[in-house]
Parts: C-alpha cells; sequence; structure tokens
C-alpha cells in the first residue's frame, strides 16, 4: 500500500465532502492553529469552527493519542485523513471528538450541525481478504513481531509451525499491504502489530472454569497436557492476558486473588480442562480461563519467569508480544498501558 501524501488526502477529503453536499465555502493549506501546524483548514456552511484535516499513512494507536493530545485545546472540529486505521484507532479518535477519512472505505464527521458516519467506496486498492484474516497469516506475523532479528522464510516456518510454501505466500500478501519490508521479512513496526491486534483473537472460544487449576495437580497434569517439566522447551498451557503482561513489565495493578488466564493447545486440553474443573455459567462472573492458543507460537514458545526471577508464579508465561496483543483487546484502557509498556531485556517492543 503506498504512501499517502498530504495533497491526495486533502483532494480526497474535499471530493468526498462535495459528494456528501457538504459545501466547503473556504480552505486553506498548511497553516498554523492553536496547537500546530494543519494541512488543511476548512470551513463548511452552517459550521462556526473550522474544520482542521490532517493527513498519516497508517498511524498506530500511540500516533493518534498523541496526535489528538497534541489539538486537545484547540476549539475547531478535527478529522484525521489515513490509508488504514484500526478499531482502536477510531475508537480513539470518537472518544476525542474527532471525524475520521479511512481510505479503505469509510468517513465519519461529528460537527455541530453535520453529522456523518457512512461506508464511501474505496479510495485506495483493499485486499478482498487480508492475510491476518487467516490463521497463517497470523501466525507468520506473530513469528515476525517475536524474533529477536531477521529470520529466513525456512526459519519462520519452524517457529511458526507453517509450511514454507504457505509462509512465502504470507509474506508476498502481507508485502503487497506495506507489512513486510520488500525482499525481505522484516516486519513494519509497530504498523504490522497493529494490523494483527485489529484481528486478534476474534474466532477464539473462551471457557471459564468453576475452579481454577493448580500446578501442583499432578494426579491431572499428564491428562491436561500442562508442559511443566522443561517449559522453555516444550509444548503447553502459558498464563495469557493482564497476568502475563505484567509479568513482562507492563504497568499493570494485579490484584493478589486476580484468576489466571491461560492459552492451551488444542480442544482436546480445553475439553479435559472443563471435565476436571467445571464450566461456569454464563453470568458467573470473572474466573479463571482456558482458550485454544489463536497461534501456536503461544503455547510453543513459553517462559519460566520463575527461573527468570521475573515472578514467582510457577506457571509458564506467553512471549510479551502476545501478552501485548492480549492488551489490545482491553480499548482505551489496554492502549494506555501498552503506551508505558517496554518488555523485559532481550525482547522488543513492536507496538
Amino acid at each position: 500500500m503506498p504512501e499517502i501524501t498530504e495533497s491526495e488526502g486533502v483532494a480526497d477529503l474535499l471530493d468526498i465532502l462535495a459528494r456528501l453536499d457538504l459545501p466547503v465555502t473556504s480552505s486553506r493549506q498548511e497553516v498554523s492553529t492553536v496547537d500546530g501546524i494543519a494541512d488543511l483548514v476548512v470551513h463548511l456552511g452552517g459550521e462556526n469552527q473550522p474544520l482542521v484535516v490532517e493527513v498519516k499513512h497508517s498511524p498506530s494507536p500511540a500516533g493518534v493519542r498523541q496526535l489528538v493530545t497534541r489539538y486537545r485545546h484547540d476549539p475547531a472540529h478535527h478529522i484525521l485523513v489515513a490509508n488504514r486505521l484500526s478499531s482502536m484507532d477510531k475508537e480513539i479518535l470518537e472518544q476525542a471528538g474527532w471525524g475520521y477519512l479511512d481510505r479503505r472505505g469509510h468517513i465519519r464527521l461529528w460537527l455541530d450541525r453535520v453529522r456523518v458516519d457512512t461506508r464511501i467506496d474505496p479510495l485506495i486498492e483493499v485486499p478482498r481478504r487480508s492475510p491476518l484474516d487467516t490463521g497463517t497469516g497470523q501466525a507468520v506475523a506473530v513469528c515476525l513481531l517475536a524474533a529477536a532479528g531477521p529470520l529466513t522464510v525456512r526459519g519462520i516456518a519452524k517457529e511458526s509451525g507453517v509450511a514454507v510454501s504457505s509462509v512465502s505466500t504470507a509474506l508476498t500478501e502481507l508485502r503487497a499491504e506495506a507489512l513486510v519490508r520488500e525482499l525481505s521479512t522484516e516486519p513494519v513496526v509497530p504498523e504490522l502489530f497493529w494490523a494483527l491486534a485489529g484481528r486478534w483473537g476474534v474466532r477464539e472460544r473462551t471457557v471459564v472454569l468453576i475452579e481454577a487449576p493448580h500446578p501442583g495437580d499432578v494426579t491431572r497434569t499428564s491428562q491436561l497436557g500442562l508442559g511443566l517439566d522443561d517449559v522453555e522447551a516444550t509444548v503447553g498451557w502459558a498464563l495469557r492476558g493482564d497476568v502475563a503482561a505484567a509479568v513482562w513489565g507492563a504497568p499493570f495493578p494485579l490484584q493478589g486473588d486476580a484468576p489466571p488466564d491461560f492459552y492451551v493447545p488444542d480442544n482436546r486440553a480445553l475439553r479435559i480442562a472443563k471435565q476436571f474443573y467445571g464450566e461456569a455459567a454464563a453470568n458467573a462472573g470473572r474466573g479463571a480461563t482456558v482458550t485454544v492458543a489463536p497461534v501456536r507460537y503461544a503455547v510453543t514458545h513459553r517462559y519460566d519467569v520463575a527461573r527468570r526471577r521475573l515472578s514467582n508464579t510457577e506457571w509458564p508465561v506467553v512471549h510479551p508480544v502476545i501478552a501485548a496483543l492480549d492488551l489490545t483487546r482491553s480499548g482505551a484502557r489496554g492502549q494506555e498501558i501498552l503506551e508505558d509498556f517496554e518488555p523485559s531485556e532481550g525482547f522488543r517492543r513492536v507496538w
């Protein structure tokens, strides 16, 4: 997906406003505002305040939050034009009272008298299906984001558990979306992380247990497939979510009795967990949960954080990238935590 220029973004917005019969009475480009330099300032008929336009390529939620914070004292209305905006980007913009034009086909304006929230024809070529909508694409993306350095195609296949030919196809498709750099396997960060976050866990099934598992329950360990004998060399259960993020350094206040959340390797492990510990009713409230891992990487790359002296928990913990992806599902709260989440030494920050 090519970079969007300011002139392209401005032209697209003015064209859309004309198509929606929203009269522009005047416009100025590259002008000073209360809190910065805008790409365009538009005056719409019937509106008391001008519309300040910002154009970005594919901003991250952190970039969007910085943008709305910069203009927080500006009384004008604002709209962000971008090639691609994630659901979290849009949530941040809406909470700040901003509009947006996602050039993949969505415009939202929330002014004093003009209120528009509608799908439009895409202004850029949008693949019919993103590689991140597939298990293979997600597995490859996680592997790229979690890797400490460059990987070969065969290395990605080995780490992700995906066939070499499928890895090659996924990389080609990710390059077409400008999420992996041309002629390499280097991920474009944080864009790849946030593109994956928008699809993370959408197909997963989570079961709330009546009783929380305990690693010392040796009578059930072998049947559950916990994988506690050699955590970092075996497949098994792994702590996920808030607890995992806190272990890796996320500034997250945890209660000592917070019930654990686990990724498990397969449906068999989930079924046996239900048999041993029972499934809670839908309205039972917060309890320990088990979820089949959305990608194999979550249960093949686990960390013995007690041995690493990061925590006193006896459970293995997922990779920091997996923990960060889980946090994105907590909306604006998760985004705020991620902004100050610096993973432990030896792991890259890719968000």
